[in-house]
């Protein structure tokens, strides 16, 4: 493993310990529904500053993300780009379906990409032209080469997009069913393993997606946007599936 990945790894389980002490905090007291989205909001914080110690503490002249506009205000050769927990709702929730995701940019190139699911102790990784790995053991996509027995996930495709877009509704509709899993990177990573055959959405920063995308590009898949563009951290767009799969989703939406 690569020594900055080996970093990555390193970050992520740390936050890890802290998201699921701090989950074990949250079934143990009374916090009240309204404060909830305030005690995973101050989750989040502190496993973001336990990444950036790790991350910088190591490598102090790379720069991290946070912010999906922050990618274009850096120059700098080497970005990390962290979502420190991603499925807050979840979370706040105590729905076991949440993550920590960690990527590595050379200038805008993502070559190093680690998912971490503390709650299974499921850690994912991928370093480009390395291929990807499960708990170091190598993954691949799912062998599913039709639509109709294609298991897909969507995130933050809200109903007024459904409404507007009919070719997205005629994809869904057409597929053998759909899971809303509510940590994007998750669901990637998912894609990546074979759990899932393609993931669909909208909305989403580069926080939220830059991990996933390694993972399943390097585990034989196909990412892009909805034009089936790489303008994936411009647009917020994402599709993400088999090889067969996506060509057919691509096909779909842009008819």
């Amino acid at each position: 493993m690569q020594p900055t990945l080996n970093i990555a790894v390193k970050a992520a389980r740390k936050a890890g310990a802290i998201i699921n002490r701090s989950s074990l905090d949250l079934e143990r007291s009374n916090i009240s529904f309204n404060h909830l989205g305030e005690y995973a909001l101050e989750t989040s914080r502190l496993s973001e500053e336990a990444i950036s110690e790790i991350l910088l503490n190591a490598y102090p002249d790379h720069y991290i993300i946070v912010n999906k506009n922050e990618i274009l205000m850096s120059d700098k050769e080497f970005k990390w780009v962290i979502c420190s927990l991603d499925g807050l709702s979840n979370f706040s929730n105590g729905f076991p379906f949440y993550s920590i995701s960690i990527s590595l940019m050379q200038y805008n190139n993502i070559i190093q990409s680690v998912v971490y699911d503390p709650i299974r102790n499921e850690l994912f990784t991928a370093s480009r032209g390395g291929g990807t790995f499960l708990n170091d053991r190598r993954i691949r996509v799912s062998g599913k080469h039709k639509l109709d027995n294609s298991l897909l996930a969507i995130d933050k495709i809200e109903q007024e997009y459904f409404d507007v877009n009919l070719n997205i509704n005629k994809i869904l509709k057409n597929c053998m069913d759909i899971r809303k899993i509510g940590s994007s990177s998750l669901a990637l990573a998912y894609v990546a393993c074979g759990r899932l055959d393609g993931f669909l959405g909208s909305g989403l920063n580069i926080s939220e997606i830059s991990s996933g995308s390694l993972l399943i590009s390097e585990s034989g898949g196909l990412v892009a946007d909805y034009a089936g563009e790489q303008n994936l951290f411009e647009t917020g767009q994402m599709l993400a599936a088999t090889p067969k799969i996506f060509a057919a989703i691509v096909s779909i939406l842009n008819k």
